[in-house]
């Protein structure tokens, strides 16, 4: 009977300790906020102790040199006297140009400019014979400078030729099926007539008849302040076979 009682009271009873399971928790929680305020004083102390000690001013350390061991300053004026620089005495004496009078530059005489008579009687002009045909009158010729091949003169009016000569075809060209164009450069006289011919752009069998046919042409000479010059031209001649 006594083992049976003590049986039942053994198992109504909790397992284990109910009265610390029960201050535990709060035990625990009271540690751990102990544990975080004192982190964060140690932190606090910390942080001010850094804030103080950046505050404080660095000493400067400071070398301090005996009067005794102290170098006597530079002395202020070189005693070093620079080099003298040797100056050379003039041999002679200068002398002062005197001014040469020279003659005043002489007027160009005044041109005159001619008049249309004698512009007519300079140019070449063409009179109607009995038969009807014209037949062309030219100055007669004078003695004058001709420019070079090549050079340049200031002319206001180029020559205009008035008669042209026809050139001949060769029959060696011909019959070798040679056709083109041959420039002549012409010198025209201030009378009008070729004094001179160059071939600028040659055809071998065709330049001899060029340069016959434009040494018979005629032109008007050209006009530089209105008086006839003498002058290079450029003279194309055609040669065609149809």
């Amino acid at each position: 009977m006594k083992t049976h009682e003590h049986v039942t009271l053994f198992e109504f009873m909790p397992y284990g300790a109910p009265e610390l399971m029960e201050v535990a928790r709060r035990y625990m929680v009271r540690g751990i906020m102990g544990a975080v305020g004192v982190l964060f004083v140690a932190f606090g102390i910390s942080f001010v102790t850094n804030v103080i000690l950046s505050r404080e001013e660095k000493e400067i350390p400071v070398v301090v040199v005996p009067f005794r061991e102290l170098s006597a300053p530079p002395p202020l004026q070189k005693t070093d006297a620079p080099p003298q620089v040797a100056i050379s005495t003039t041999v002679a004496a200068p002398t002062v140009g005197v001014p040469v009078p020279v003659p005043d530059a002489e007027a160009p005489m005044e041109q005159t400019i001619a008049s249309q008579d004698e512009l007519a009687r300079a140019m070449p002009t063409t009179d109607i014979t009995s038969d009807g045909s014209q037949q062309i009158v030219v100055a007669p010729p004078t003695e004058e400078e001709l420019p070079k091949f090549g050079e340049y003169v200031y002319v206001e009016e180029l020559p205009e030729a008035i008669h042209k000569e026809a050139p001949l075809y060769p029959d060696l060209a011909r019959e070798a099926s040679v056709d083109g164009t041959v420039m002549v450069q012409a010198l025209v006289g201030k009378d009008g007539r070729v004094k001179d011919t160059r071939v600028v752009k040659s055809i071998p069998m065709l330049d001899a008849a060029a340069t016959a046919a434009v040494r018979q042409w005629v032109f008007k000479p050209a006009l530089s302040n209105n008086k006839p010059v003498a002058v290079w031209v450029a003279v194309p001649v055609k040669f065609t076979l149809h």
